[in-house]
């Protein structure tokens, strides 16, 4: 089954009352974004949407992958749950005719709205206090016991997929979850790759999925606890502290040496390179790795062969591509070339960092409020990325048929050190050859209308921030531009120090003409006694004319 895109979900969901078949949703309202625009927000195989009514919210899962199985699965988890008690779960409700788009109904999952914050978004506000750190290592272990006890597993234990409410912990996002009705299926999902074994593969799917995740995210936070600076000098939005580049060479990894300098920490340390070192199959349970009651080769050392990426990591010169991601979380590469700065209506300040100048920017990334807070926080200013290669993670949404994403948290971008780290990044060995195709045509117009009309009101009468606001270099000295990996030379330039429309040449072309309309009229003139004046007149403005355009 074609499954719709989602910017399609995105134009449905602003009409409840039309587009869904259930009573609860039909009578809500979408979480909207400062655009008045419907918020998503990313699943792995789905865009989600928050609705809310007067009574309660959900969050509806938009498909849009095809799950091999997915009815089935999550009628599984719905009867499985209806028989158990837990507070580390929420309903889930799968709709067969849940979304009515382009005249056709599609399948929605409908789930209780967990208010809260995502494991790391809490940690980043509450490292610092041991107290609450210890909290929810605690619950962590308890959470973890309780998935054993009952022989089930989440199979993406990550960070995004355990939020904190009043300390206490839940799980959330259940696509690749492994229950004993499901015993025999493969995986449908691998999870994170900063949280899972290398080992792990589709055919690997029973209740010990989660184990190794269990163990990334204890030997974290329990690191955390003795060594908080650790969060700030090793987070990022896709880890806690350790990610799978420190796993494929542990004897290299920083924060592998730092953890090692912790003295209540070594024996963990010396368990966790076991554990990285042993066939999937034989990782231990959490008990087990905390006890060292289990069997691993203490010598065995050398690099480890990891994947790359959660997401799918996309080139930000590349604008059809990245549209063709809509209400997906992926990784955009790019060189910010300019900003624009301002205030929102009610006054707060807010950020646009251009893959190229306005108006022929191939992406932007938005810093609203908060996360100029958090870059502030991080020894950072938005206006600081401008004439850096960035590498962003966020979830892909539009305006004015443009690709965009919100960066909240400062962890979202990291900074490249050069041009050759954002060709590794895309994994090109050689520069782009190709100039980025044309945006996609099936946006449909009819849901950007008013995205656009915001935008437009927004940047009105908004100055724009050159990357250079300085003297333009000398002639002598080559500037160094993107253009080597996009091959874009008009959209990735690096800007002229003003976006002013008067310049030498352009004044050029209006003088020349008419100096050599007045030679002209003179010439002619003075030899027909000022009979025919005018003939020169015309005839010195086309050569002069025909001079000024040459030499542009």
């Amino acid at each position: 089954m074609a499954l719709p895109k989602g910017d399609q979900y995105n134009e449905a969901v602003q009409n409840p009352q039309i587009s869904f078949s259930d009573a609860d949703l039909k009578s809500s309202e979408v979480e909207s974004d400062f655009m008045g625009l419907p918020k998503p927000y990313s699943g792995g195989f789905t865009v989600t949407f928050k609705l809310q009514n007067a009574r309660n919210s959900w969050a509806v899962r938009c498909i849009i992958r095809d799950i091999s199985g997915l009815k089935e699965r999550y009628q599984a988890i719905t009867d499985f749950f209806s028989g158990i008690t837990s507070d580390y779960f929420i309903d889930a409700k799968f709709l067969q005719n849940g979304i009515r788009v382009n005249g056709a109904f599609y399948p929605v999952i409908k789930m209780k709205w967990m208010e809260g914050e995502p494991l790391n978004i809490y940690l980043s506000n509450h490292y610092m206090s041991k107290d609450k750190v210890q909290v929810i290592l605690n619950d962590f272990s308890k959470m973890v016991e309780e998935l054993e006890r009952l022989g089930i597993a989440h199979g993406d234990l990550q960070q995004g997929n355990i939020i904190v409410r009043n300390g206490k912990l839940c799980l959330i996002d259940y696509d690749g979850m492994y229950l004993p009705a499901l015993k025999g299926l493969s995986s449908n999902e691998l999870g994170h790759p900063n949280f899972q074994h290398p080992g792990r593969s589709a055919k690997d799917f029973n209740e010990k999925i989660d184990r190794f995740s269990a163990i990334v995210i204890y030997l974290s936070l329990k690191a955390i606890l003795y060594k908080p600076s650790l969060w700030s000098k090793y987070h990022n939005s896709e880890n806690l502290i350790l990610r799978s580049k420190d796993i494929s060479d542990l004897a290299s990894s920083p924060v592998m040496t730092d953890l090692n300098a912790i003295p209540e920490m070594k024996p963990l340390v010396e368990r966790f390179v076991g554990v990285c070192h042993l066939d999937f199959s034989r990782i231990p349970s959490l008990k087990e790795f905390i006890d060292g009651s289990f069997v691993y080769d203490k010598t065995k050392v050398g690099k480890i062969a990891v994947k790359g990426s959660q997401y799918e990591v996309l080139d930000g010169a590349r604008m059809a591509s990245i549209l063709e991601h809509f209400g997906e979380r992926v990784e955009v590469v790019g060189y910010i070339s300019a900003y624009r700065e301002s205030k929102t209506f009610n006054g707060k300040p807010y950020y646009f960092l251009n893959f190229g100048r306005y108006p022929k920017q191939t992406f932007t990334i938005t810093v609203w409020s908060d996360g100029i807070a958090s870059l502030t926080a991080a020894g950072l200013s938005p206006s600081s990325l401008v004439n850096k290669w960035v590498s962003v993670v966020g979830v892909i949404t539009s305006y004015s048929g443009k690709p965009q994403t919100v960066a909240d948290q400062a962890s979202q971008i990291q900074i490249l050190q050069n041009e050759q780290e954002a060709r590794d990044r895309l994994q090109l060995k050689k520069a782009a050859s190709v100039p980025p195709s044309r945006p996609t045509s099936n946006i449909p117009p009819k849901g950007y209308d008013k995205e656009q009309k915001v935008f437009e009101e927004l940047y009105k009468n908004h100055p724009v921030h050159n990357a250079h606001p300085s003297k333009p270099a000398p002639k002598s000295t080559p500037l160094s531009t993107p253009t080597q990996i996009y091959n874009t030379p008009n959209q990735y330039s690096k800007p002229s120090p003003s976006y002013t429309s008067g310049s030498s040449k352009s004044n050029n072309g209006c003088i020349i003409p008419i100096v050599f309309a007045i030679i002209g009229a003179i010439i002619v003139g003075g030899a027909t006694d000022g009979k025919f004046w005018f003939i020169g007149a015309i005839v010195g403005g086309i050569i002069g004319g025909w001079i000024s355009s040459a030499f542009r």
